[in-house]
Order: structure tokens, then C-alpha cells, then sequence
């Protein structure tokens, strides 16, 4: 196998450990991106073996500049972006701080599109290559309980559409993965509850996002309901959708 090279951005969370599973059989080198090194080391024995090169950065997404600094450092053999790194942050608090609510942008927005541009020229120009970003359908639609969040997705998914025209011609894939819920420790920390079929697992997360990858898909949503309450969300007229609470 020729030297194939993935890094993931956001290495501690629990999807980073399925879709490791899934791709450790085509990749060769895999970067993982991470603010606990202790999370990914509990699973990554489940992935090591003599042929796969696994290396793992512990560093804050806030931290911009040691991202470049270690983005440098790199050499020009990536094949692979996937970028899972957020934070959902505190609504009420970042609304009334400017401080919260810049810091909320950064994570989801600013700082996301600006590593995955740094990395970009390393990247591998060949049909196969790829980039995947997890927004969420919060930003689908802005959102008053979740405004910066949302705001920030929107961002994201806007980014990811532009440049996805841009690198068509260079064969490189770029996938917009929107989300509903996922079960993650996060989520579980955070007290959100939802009904059962609006919230998808790590494990069901990950492979649809392999799927994606491997029929080069261009916008998924992980769950086909989500889809369909979007799709009415985003016609709700604006007299009607200020009037909503949620």
C-alpha cells in the first residue's frame, strides 16, 4: 500500500474511535487531533498494528497557532481530513458575553475552515482524497436557544459548499455530514434528552460517514428523519418560525 495519511480533528471523542476501526485496513498513517491524549489512548490498541503509524497531537482547538506549528511539521501525503472537533457552548452565557460567544465561533467556525485550509495544500490530489466536516442542523436554520452555536454551524456548512466547488476540479471530495443528536459522553454529561429516533450513535455516526466517503457523497444527514424535519423547518415562513420556541 502506498503511503496513505488521515487525520482526524477531534480525536477524543467517541466517533474518532469507530471510524478508526473502519478506515485502519486503508490508511497507513493516521493523525489524530486531540485535547485528552488519555481518551484516545484507551482505544487506540484496538487499531495499532506493525503497518499502521498512528500519531497523536494533544492540543486545544483554541489553540490556533500550535495547530499550524504541527501542521507544518507534515509531510505532503494526505489523503484524508476529518474533522470532528465542537462544542455546542452555553447560550445564555455567550449572549450576554461577548467573550463566550466569540470563543463559540472560534471552535465551530473560525478556527475549523482556517486548519482545514492550512492543511489543504499537503493534501494528496487524487480522486480518492477527501474532506469531511461534522456540522449539525442547527445550522440549518438559525436557532434563539442555541444562537452563536448555530450561527457558527451555518458558517461551517457554508464554507464546506464553497469549497466544495473550489477543490471539484482538483478531485478532492468534500462532505458535509449534518447531524441531529449523538449519543456521546458529551451528551450524556450535558443533560440533553430527545426521543430515541432523533439521536444516533457513535458507532451508526461513523459509518455513515465511511459510506459518504466511499460513495463520494457530497451533504448527509445521519438520520433520514432529520432530513425531513429540516426540510419543513427551513420553509416555515419568518413571521411564523420568530413566533417558535425551540
Amino acid at each position: 500500500m502506498q503511503n496513505k495519511h488521515l487525520i482526524i480533528h477531534g480525536g477524543s471523542s467517541e466517533i474518532s474511535k469507530e471510524l478508526m476501526k473502519l478506515f485502519k485496513n486503508e490508511f497507513n498513517e493516521f493523525t489524530i487531533f486531540c485535547r485528552n491524549k488519555k481518551k484516545v489512548d484507551e482505544y487506540i490498541d484496538e487499531i495499532k498494528n506493525e503497518s499502521i503509524r498512528i500519531n497523536i497531537v494533544e492540543i486545544d482547538i483554541l489553540h490556533i497557532e500550535k495547530n499550524y506549528l504541527y501542521i507544518e511539521k507534515i509531510k505532503n501525503n494526505i489523503s484524508g481530513i476529518i474533522w470532528i472537533s465542537g462544542a455546542t457552548g452555553n447560550a445564555e452565557q455567550e449572549f450576554l458575553d461577548p467573550i463566550e460567544g466569540e470563543k463559540n465561533i472560534r471552535i465551530n467556525f473560525m478556527n475549523p475552515i482556517l486548519i482545514i485550509n492550512k492543511i489543504i495544500p499537503k493534501m494528496v490530489l487524487d480522486a480518492n482524497s477527501f474532506i469531511v466536516a461534522l456540522t449539525s442542523v442547527a445550522g440549518v436554520r438559525g436557532r434563539a436557544k442555541q444562537l452563536f452555536y448555530s450561527s457558527a454551524k451555518a458558517g461551517l456548512i457554508s464554507y464546506l459548499s464553497g469549497l466544495r466547488q473550489k477543490l471539484d476540479a482538483k478531485r478532492i471530495n468534500v462532505i458535509t455530514i449534518i447531524p441531529g443528536y449523538i449519543k456521546t459522553k458529551a451528551f450524556e454529561k450535558g443533560g440533553w434528552k430527545a426521543p430515541s429516533f432523533l439521536i444516533s450513535s457513535p458507532k451508526k455516526t461513523a459509518k455513515i460517514i465511511y459510506k459518504a466517503v466511499k460513495s463520494k457523497k457530497d451533504i448527509v444527514y445521519i438520520s433520514f428523519i432529520w432530513r425531513i424535519i429540516m426540510f419543513f423547518v427551513v420553509h416555515i415562513p419568518e413571521k411564523i418560525f420568530k413566533r417558535l420556541r425551540f
